[in-house]
């Protein structure tokens, strides 16, 4: 029997993200997605607390455009977990473990601002036509634990 391990999560992107060129000549795309979870507090009242992803994800040159501040977004992947090992100055071992999310498919969501916007809006949403990527193969590049981003 297989393990699973699913991750779908839709949210929006904390800041641009980086764009780095990976071993193979893909671009490689590191940012952070904040989703909101629902809560209730002790009086009955609902509000949202928003919780941060690390995500990294090959990209094209189109779909890197829009991958700016606050853009939605829908993700699919799996979560994968790097760990670095050294030795402090008193010879112990130490280890040091980052988990993130590695996509399979990422999708931007386009949304009309209603302010601006005439009742017809939708019709004005730009097209993005471009497929999904799928990411086949997971190497241990797809984030640097040496030169990780600031999300980490």
């Amino acid at each position: 029997m297989s393990d699973l391990n699913d991750v779908k999560l839709f949210g929006r992107i904390v800041k641009d993200a980086t764009i780095q060129l990976s071993n193979n000549d893909k671009k490689k795309a590191l940012f952070t997605l904040a989703v909101n979870r629902t809560k209730k507090d002790e009086n009955g009242n609902y509000y949202n607390e928003a919780n941060f992803f690390s995500i990294s994800a090959f990209v094209t040159d189109k779909l890197a455009a829009y991958l700016t501040k606050g853009q939605p977004l829908i993700i699919e992947g799996e979560l994968v977990q790097k760990t670095k090992e050294y030795t402090d100055e008193t010879g112990k071992r130490l280890f040091d473990s980052k988990i993130y999310i590695a996509t399979k498919k990422l999708r931007p969501i386009f949304v009309a601002k209603k302010e601006s916007q005439p009742n017809n809006a939708i019709e004005n949403i730009p097209e993005f036509t471009e497929e999904p990527i799928y990411e086949t193969e997971n190497t241990s590049e797809d984030i640097y634990m040496d030169e990780s981003p600031s999300f980490f």
